[in-house]
């Protein structure tokens, strides 16, 4: 038997083994392109409810009965199960498909990441690339050091299965006796619960109906069947009486479970539904995005609120103007973080209502606790990254910054340094609701990001407590500076100058040369003490050659007072709220050199005459932005 089909039989064997467990089984198949090829089982009978995540035209190609989606359409595939999933590595390495799709494997189920031998992977050309360089930059400028993560990721794994091309064959009876360890855990619930912990939560929500006012907020990673657990109150509340209930989360493709948990548990025969609309009798759920409900304020005798850690605090605060209200938020994902969520939302509760409750859900409804693939793709994404803890004494000795030291960081030192990345990343989880594993790869790779970083030192040791990504933008060659501002050119990246150009009309925009804050994150425990301020400082004096420093941000009156503290003047202001915040964004800047500050005066000259001119902008003035901005 040749290799390769010592191999695809070795992993249908590990199929039809895995088949019943609790836990769910990751094989890594290593080789090149035509090798992989040959390694994936082609029978009918293994292929049922598979997910293909790859691009046939640059990857491997998948058998005829199994419809291939893109990487970047794997949200699609959200609210479904799959009984294997195969993500193809040679059509790219999408972090946020791939966080996306694992979440779609159940118990028993066997995930196959397909990938090009270690040596060749870092040097090969991911197609991914593409969408990471921008302008002037090309695919060969990317960097190699989210790659290299994963290769050290996959070779720390002993629960994973690796079959490599140039490797002998992995001891299949040894993986297949540690599997039958394994069993699947009979569910001792009624239906529709998958788990003790959601029938204890689903119960405890519904006594918000009894109360005048009540909050709860029910927590859980992904897997757990929390917006499962939505559906299901709202089908009882639905069923129970007249009941007017809302439901918002940052996407409707988020709480597709949701959706299906209600129209499962509602009588067909009695049910009116449209799009975003599920009526029975006189009750009736509607899903609304969280701008749309701040804005329109739709009655509600329960506001249901899926994901809440991906959408921003202020938001979250004027959703509590309704008297009932559950929150729900995944700790560990994708969609955004728990983490953050806990830091920046759950103190300000605790002031605003002071009696709410707080429903954790810990056991998984999908897979088993402590599941292999689970595991492993929060170490591959750090989707569980925590800044340092930090004691009273390191508190303390940063207040008077004479401890403190910045500097610009090397992607290849932090992946060298696992700690220092999850200690960065965790940081920029907790700063920003958006956070997303796409944007590790990002600042691991990007050729025109730099990563800055603040430091105490406490005996001799460092220890991170405040971080910036920064984009390099400008200068842009003459030809598409003028395509920009006729209209007919758009390229990725260039964000500030672009808009300058194309927006505002300032030819001048092109020829300057800036660095634009993209993220900018202090250590929790040491907030509102001029460290960012600090920061901010080191990178203006420490980066040469720039004309500008600048950013661009949902414009709240906090983060508008912040920047204009360090020099910024605002260059735009934009005319669509986005869809989850419901601010505008607001780009300002700073000039450094006499170019510089030549470009912030003529913006900001034509953001005051927008301001003044401009309908819409006037009506946002007014409402929320007044005397805030410096002219």
């Amino acid at each position: 038997m040749s290799g390769f089909e010592s191999v695809k039989s070795n992993i249908e064997s590990l199929l039809k083994t895995n088949q019943g467990r609790d836990h769910r089984l990751l094989i890594v198949i290593s080789g090149s392109r035509e090798w992989c090829q040959r390694c994936i089982p082609q029978q009918q009978s293994s292929l049922s409810r598979w997910a293909w995540i790859g691009d046939p035209a640059v990857g491997i190609q998948p058998p005829s009965i199994v419809r291939p989606v893109s990487a970047k359409q794997a949200h699609q595939l959200l609210g479904q199960e799959s009984d294997c999933v195969l993500f193809d590595g040679w059509s790219g390495f999408n972090p946020n498909g791939f966080g996306q799709v694992v979440g779609t494997l159940v118990a028993g189920g066997a995930f196959i990441l397909v990938t090009p031998l270690p040596e060749v992977w870092e040097r090969f050309s991911d197609p991914e690339y593409q969408h990471i360089a921008v302008e002037p930059y090309t695919e060969k400028d990317v960097g190699r050091c989210f790659i290299r993560h994963l290769i050290n990721t996959i070779a720390a794994d002993d629960q994973l299965m690796h079959f490599s091309e140039n490797s002998l064959l992995p001891e299949i009876s040894d993986f297949a006796s540690l599997l039958a360890t394994h069993r699947v855990k009979q569910v001792s619930v009624d239906l529709p619960f998958k788990s003790a912990d959601q029938a204890l939560a689903v119960n405890n929500a519904l006594t918000v109906m009894a109360r005048a006012r009540a909050v709860r907020v029910v927590t859980a990673d992904r897997g757990r069947g929390k917006s499962a657990a939505l559906g299901i109150i709202a089908a009882r509340l639905m069923t129970g009486g007249p009941v007017e209930i809302v439901l918002t989360a940052p996407s409707r493709s988020a709480v597709q479970s949701a959706f299906a948990m209600i129209e499962m548990l509602l009588p067909v025969d009695q049910l009116i539904r449209d799009r975003d609309s599920w009526m029975i009798g006189q009750s009736r759920l509607r899903f609304i995005l969280p701008d749309l409900l701040i804005q329109q304020r739709p009655a509600a005798d329960l506001l249901l609120v899926d994901e809440a850690a991906a959408i921003p605090a202020p938001v979250l605060l004027n959703m509590l103007d309704y008297q009932r209200v559950i929150f729900a938020s995944t700790l560990h994902g994708y969609e955004g973080t728990g983490q953050g969520f806990a830091v920046r939302f759950l103190p300000l509760l605790d002031k605003k209502v002071p009696e709410w409750e707080l429903l954790r859900m810990e056991q998984p409804v999908r897979w088993a606790e402590n599941d292999p693939l689970e595991r492993f793709s929060y170490k591959a994404l750090l989707l569980d990254a925590e800044p340092v803890k930090l004691s009273t004494d390191q508190q303390d000795l940063a207040v008077g910054h004479e401890s403190l030291s910045f500097r610009r960081l090397d992607s290849s030192q932090l992946v060298g340094n696992t700690p220092l990345l999850k200690q960065l990343f965790g940081l920029l989880i907790l700063a920003h609701y958006r956070t997303t594993p796409g944007d590790l790869r990002i600042l691991l790779d990007s050729p025109n990001v730099q990563v800055w970083a603040g430091f105490i030192v406490t005996n001799g040791e460092e220890q991170l407590i405040a971080t910036a990504l920064l984009a390099t933008e400008g200068p842009i060659a003459p030809e598409l500076a003028e395509a920009i501002l006729s209209g007919t050119r758009r390229p990725k990246g260039q964000l500030i100058p672009q808009t300058l150009l194309a927006h505002s009309q300032i030819p001048e925009a092109a020829a300057c040369r800036g660095l634009r804050v993209m993220r900018i994150a202090v250590h929790p425990a040491l907030q509102q003490r001029g460290i960012g301020t600090a920061l901010f400082k080191a990178i203006e004096q420490g980066v040469p050659d720039i004309d500008w420093l600048g950013t661009s941000f949902g414009a709240t009156p906090t983060l508008c007072d912040f920047w204009q503290s360090l020099g910024l003047r605002l260059q735009r202001l934009g005319f669509n709220r986005d869809k989850v915040s419901g601010t505008h964004a607001a780009i300002m800047l700073k000039g450094v050199t006499e170019a510089g500050c030549e470009l912030q005066q003529k913006g900001t000259c034509r953001a005051q005459q927008q301001w003044q001119q401009d309908p819409a902008i006037q009506a946002v003035a007014a409402a929320e932005l007044a005397d805030v901005f410096i002219f």
